[in-house]
């Protein structure tokens, strides 16, 4: 597929969050200095909340922290970290007027906290599936990294809803021999070896107000956030396009005129910048739809028709012939194909 993201070392994250994460580590009896000396970070690079700092930086520090001696040094750092560390984006959240408005900060300024991974909300049926896909989820650093975010969010959202409601969490790891820690911060259902790493709300939740709403005070940061936001680097074209395509896809066949149109662009310059940057819309489109499709089947027992819907197809016997040309099989025979190579 074509490449989505950029280079992986422009990749940053806040200096705000590395601070924050350098200040649960030393209350958890972790030595800050050691801690920092072991990744190459340094007090001026931490100064300013608003900076930067190299996300292969703050992966040696997730590697260091890995190492604690605790079943899982990530929840231990998750539940160590107080809201205001994730800076305007924190505040941003605590001051909406509901859980959906909160939510849709988080997805619109999440590249503030940093570009470790890909925050996006699915709503199935009567459930929010709050998604989180990290950057390099293979590396072992990640499950901690991951796992101290989810446990963050559990504690800076529970608090402002008088009727808080988690209906399960998703893993990506497999269950591990204790539970004790996952069970005194999620409380609820868990499942692992999941597709996603994964929060899923009830829907209703989205309307429930937030008992720190500040519409006022939300209105400023969410001004000194997009001045933010705009002093990043950009992402490339293809990302965007990629990341618009997802959403379109589960309502049906993706408008090009629309995407283009949320891009602030006309159709003929989307076609002429994708073109620059060596790709092509119906490339990207292609390519969108096979990695959904193969992740679809490869896990789960979705009906091969129902993955059609998922994926923009009118029609199940479309899909069905497209899937042939990326593969050259069938949904069925890829589906088998992939039962029969897992381990037992």
């Amino acid at each position: 597929m074509a490449k989505t993201t950029p280079e992986h070392n422009q990749h940053s994250v806040s200096a705000s969050i590395t601070l924050s994460v350098l200040h649960a580590a030393a209350r958890l009896g972790v030595d800050r200095a050691q801690l920092m000396q072991a990744c190459d970070l340094s007090e001026a690079q931490l100064s300013n909340p608003d900076a930067r700092v190299p996300f292969a930086t703050q992966e040696k520090l997730w590697e260091q922290i890995s190492r604690m001696e605790h079943p899982e040094p990530g929840l231990a750092i998750g539940s160590n970290l107080p809201p205001g560390h994730f800076n305007v984006l924190g505040y941003l959240l605590m001051s909406s007027p509901t859980l959906g408005e909160a939510i849709a900060a988080g997805l619109r300024y999440q590249r503030l906290v940093g570009d470790g991974g890909e925050l996006c909300l699915l709503e199935e049926g009567d459930e929010l599936r709050l998604i989180y896909r990290p950057l390099h989820p293979e590396a072992p650093q990640t499950r901690t990294r991951v796992l101290a975010l989810m446990a963050c969010w559990i504690q800076m959202l529970s608090p402002l809803l008088d009727n808080w409601q988690l209906r399960r969490v998703q893993f990506i790891h497999a269950e591990p021999q204790r539970l004790e820690e996952y069970q005194q911060i999620f409380a609820c259902s868990m499942q692992f070896s999941a597709d996603d790493y994964a929060l899923v709300l009830p829907r209703k939740l989205a309307q429930a107000a937030l008992t720190q709403a500040n519409p006022p005070l939300q209105t400023l940061l969410r001004q000194h956030a997009e001045s933010l936001l705009a002093r990043l680097p950009s992402e490339s074209l293809q990302a965007r396009v990629v990341a618009l395509l997802g959403e379109q896809l589960a309502h049906g066949e993706p408008d090009r005129a629309q995407l283009a149109r949320t891009l602030h662009l006309s159709e003929r310059t989307l076609q002429r910048r994708l073109a620059d940057e060596g790709c092509s819309y119906k490339q990207l489109l292609n390519d969108t739809r096979q990695q959904l499709a193969e992740r679809y089947l490869s896990s789960g027992d979705l009906p091969a028709a129902e993955i059609a819907l998922l994926l923009g197809y009118s029609e199940p016997s479309v899909f069905f012939r497209a899937f042939r040309q990326w593969t050259g099989l069938t949904p069925g025979e890829y589906r088998a194909r992939n039962k029969a190579q897992a381990p037992a």
